[in-house]
């Protein structure tokens, strides 16, 4: 159910993406994307790592609780009045005027976002993880519609407010529904001083994702307007997208998971290496078919005028070979109780990446392409500075050698590399020397790329079906 609701997920996205796209243009969105960065900032401030201690801790009573829901409460609309008091520095800051209406209206976000956070947690706790991937799916489709209808009436960004203040809004009220817990009052002598300390170092290390995450689309919306923004920060998007379906529902089961098994060593390390497996079988076959069909794709999206994000995506995609991996390394080193480690890491990272976005600006302007400069840092660090340290820090931390991971990526590696020289040749045939519209090409290209992927491991793809990463 989980993965069904996940793939259902996705079509949903892009089907509103596709409409939104022609209804609104490029700059809403790069005007959106102007606030989005300080939005999502506030969100991993307001829930204090929280959450993923209400996840990782295998005990909590209802004192504990009520203490951490109403802490993230209180952290919400302290966020949320931040917001709003960040309006005018932001339309400063960007000399968009436009900006400071916008941010006033987005300031409801932060309380309306940890409304459901609690129960949402419990649910997962609980491993009601096909009953979270439903509701979310329930509550994104209710704000794509209203995304929708106001963006027909002519509201402009605005139809991207409705549609995320209607997504929270929907989500939180099932939450309330679907978990029968309620919260009392409880703040003092609860015993959360060990969840809080927990909470501090995992949202260090979030705070640190959070600028290699954004500090891309910061660099751009401030050297190159709100234009830019629009098709990289959507280029960037679409890149997570498949990094999200697969990562979404295997997180809500691998920090768990991994949490329980953490006494037993060998059964641990089995997990680990299991997980990756998965990640691996998914995550290169969509990296390297995302590369080939990106031009064609985001001009099926969103028509000509997104045209100009598609060798941005192209550059991007790399990244998706890596990010799997990175996004998993985060539960190995929290499950193995090193969420210090996690922190130190994640700002040795951010700094890093900093650093290579100035640098893939300045070359990519120097080159007449600074949105393609941009992405092509990202990958190229993720790739090559970032994600081999991390990986191998992390797996000293779990017990498990470098040869044991590459062992895991065998079979996927080899039918990726088959399935990306069918998928490109189908690319170069039909679409440049026969010239078929882009439509029809994405289809072929995507029939191509996952008919060969799935003939090729075959078996794999019938072993987890049977049994999943978690054996």
């Amino acid at each position: 159910m989980v993965i069904a609701a996940q793939v259902a997920s996705q079509v949903v996205t892009l089907g509103v993406l596709a409409v939104l796209y022609r209804l609104l243009g490029v700059e809403p969105y790069g005007l959106v994307g102007m606030v989005v960065p300080l939005l999502v900032l506030l969100r991993i401030l307001m829930t204090g790592g929280l959450d993923v201690a209400t996840l990782q801790r295998a005990e909590l009573d209802d004192r504990q609780l009520s203490a951490l829901f109403w802490m993230t409460q209180g952290l919400g609309a302290v966020m949320g009045a931040v917001t709003a008091a960040c309006a005018p520095l932001l339309a400063w800051l960007y000399h968009v005027p436009e900006l400071r209406g916008l941010t006033l209206a987005l300031a409801g976000i932060a309380p309306a976002t940890v409304l459901g956070t609690q129960h949402l947690a419990l649910l997962q706790r609980r491993l009601r993880l096909g009953t979270v991937a439903v509701l979310r799916l329930v509550a994104l489709a209710s704000g794509g519609l209203a995304g929708v209808a106001a963006a027909l009436a002519g509201w402009g960004v605005w139809a991207l407010v409705v549609q995320q203040y209607v997504e929270l809004l929907v989500l939180a009220a099932g939450a309330w529904g679907l978990e029968p817990w309620r919260p009392r009052l409880a703040l003092r002598s609860t015993g959360i001083r060990s969840l809080v300390r927990f909470g501090g170092h995992y949202t260090l290390a979030s705070l640190m994702f959070y600028v290699t995450q954004n500090a891309d689309k910061v660099l751009v919306g401030f050297c190159l307007g709100p234009a830019a923004l629009g098709l990289y920060s959507q280029a960037f998007g679409l890149m997570m997208r498949p990094v999200g379906v697969v990562m979404t529902p295997l997180a809500a089961v691998m920090l768990p998971a991994l949490c329980r098994a953490a006494a037993d060593r060998e059964h641990y390390r089995a997990l680990v290496l299991g997980f990756f497996h998965f990640i691996a079988l998914v995550m290169l076959p969509a990296g390297v078919g995302l590369a080939i069909v990106a031009p064609e794709a985001m001009r099926v999206l969103g028509g000509p005028q997104w045209e100009a994000a598609g060798p941005v995506l192209a550059v991007l995609a790399a990244a998706v070979l890596a990010q799997g991996f990175f996004n998993a390394l985060g539960s190995v080193l929290v499950s193995a109780g090193r969420a210090d480690r996690l922190a130190r890491a994640a700002t040795v990272i951010a700094g890093v990446f900093l650093v290579a976005f100035v640098v893939g600006l300045r070359l990519g302007l120097s080159a007449g392409r600074p949105l393609v400069g941009v992405g092509l840092s990202y990958s190229l660090t993720m790739l090559l500075a970032v994600f081999p340290p991390y990986l191998a820090v992390s797996l000293r931390t779990a017990g498990i050698g470098c040869v044991a991971w590459l062992g895991q990526l065998r079979t996927a590696a080899a039918a990726t590399a088959v399935m990306g020289l069918i998928v490109g040749a189908c690319h170069v045939v039909l679409g440049r020397l026969v010239g078929i519209p882009d439509g029809l090409l994405l289809a072929a290209e995507l029939l191509l790329g996952v008919c060969s992927y799935a003939l090729l491991t075959r078996r794999e793809i019938a072993r987890f079906l049977r049994m999943g990463p978690v054996h």
